[in-house]
């Protein structure tokens, strides 16, 4: 019989990861509205703060990757003491570092491509298509790392694909700006987040060429680049349209967006600890049908049945190849 205190940790560990994915839910609802005027509950017109351009896509990365960098510097003492000490031994292990180089940049190119997609199409449509992602890095782990690949991966991988094609068929209620880009734009970052995953992996487990770099110093190192990749990225896009009575609105949206994906990070990393990281892969696997839900209910994004249909078939597929797959959040 397993003991109390076992049982009390596996309950616990399952209320965090539920509600990492809620939280992680609510910050992609929360990065719609930032393009997108919606009306909140059915009462309220509130969003649409900025137009849906790359510059302005860029410039929000830029502040949210900023700030969750400021934001987990300030509790990185009480998750991981050693943090500091991590990132300044990182010049001593160069191959590490250009992994970490190349996270940040995969990271960087996937979340420019999905708040594009959340900036073009309704919502769940968006993060649906996105969650290709668990599959591109199984793919990539058996071409470079020769990992095998099981007939039952591939038969999820075909679900995951049918499920995809489902949710693109129609446009929506009236959510969608650009299928086309919107899709496309998901599509990427979903290819952008599953190579994110083979580096991230390398980065985390021990190698001959380097030690283990821990997930919350490894965290920080990429926020940090990705914030300064967007900043550079910046000067060489058209000038940014941002009303000066915007600003503080804006901000204030950002900050809320950032510590929202923070406290998801924490809670999923503290859920890992205490119920591993393949069940806590699988409760993951719920953000696109939970993103969905939440869409509908704050956002009052309707959805046409393929949709349903193709988000749910992405969820199962993902949660059954996250059963045997350890699952990485990229934060």
């Amino acid at each position: 019989m397993t003991p109390p205190d076992a049982s009390s940790k596996s309950l616990s560990g399952l209320i965090l990861v539920l509600l990492s994915a809620v939280g992680l839910a609510a910050q992609n609802v929360t990065s719609r509205i930032f393009f997108v005027p919606s009306l909140i509950f059915g009462q309220i017109t509130f969003g649409g703060f900025i137009s849906p351009q790359l510059a302005n896509v860029v410039l929000i990365l830029a502040i949210r990757m900023a700030m969750m960098a400021i934001l987990l510097a300030v509790v990185s003492p009480w998750l991981y003491p050693n943090t500091f000490t991590a990132l300044r031994q990182l010049p001593k292990f160069p191959r590490l570092l250009r992994y970490v180089v190349g996270s940040s940049l995969c990271l960087f190119i996937g979340l420019t491509c999905l708040y594009t997609a959340l900036s073009q199409i309704a919502t769940g449509v968006a993060i649906a298509i996105f969650f290709i992602y668990p599959a591109i890095t199984v793919l990539l782990a058996w071409k470079l790392f020769r990992q095998r690949l099981p007939r039952y991966k591939l038969g999820l991988m075909v679900i995951i694909l049918i499920g995809v094609m489902l949710t693109t068929v129609t446009s929506g209620s009236g959510n969608t700006n650009n299928l086309l880009l919107g899709s496309l734009s998901a599509v990427g970052a979903g290819l952008s987040f599953g190579i994110y995953g083979i580096f991230a992996e390398v980065c985390l487990q021990n190698q001959s060429s380097h030690p283990a770099l821990h997930p919350v110093p490894f965290s920080l190192s990429t926020f940090i680049g990705v914030s300064g990749l967007a900043s550079l990225t910046l000067p060489l896009l058209p000038l940014i349209e941002v009303a000066p009575s915007s600003w503080s609105t804006l901000l204030a949206m950002t900050l809320f967006s950032a510590a929202l994906t923070l406290f998801a990070y924490i809670l999923n990393n503290f859920g890992i600890r205490y119920i591993g990281a393949s069940l806590t892969g699988l409760i993951s696997a719920s953000a696109p049908a939970l993103t969905a839900l939440f869409a509908r209910v704050t956002l009052q994004e309707a959805l046409q049945p393929p949709q349903i249909l193709g988000i749910g078939l992405v969820t199962v597929g993902v949660a059954a190849l996250s059963a045997k797959v350890n699952g990485r959040s990229p934060g």
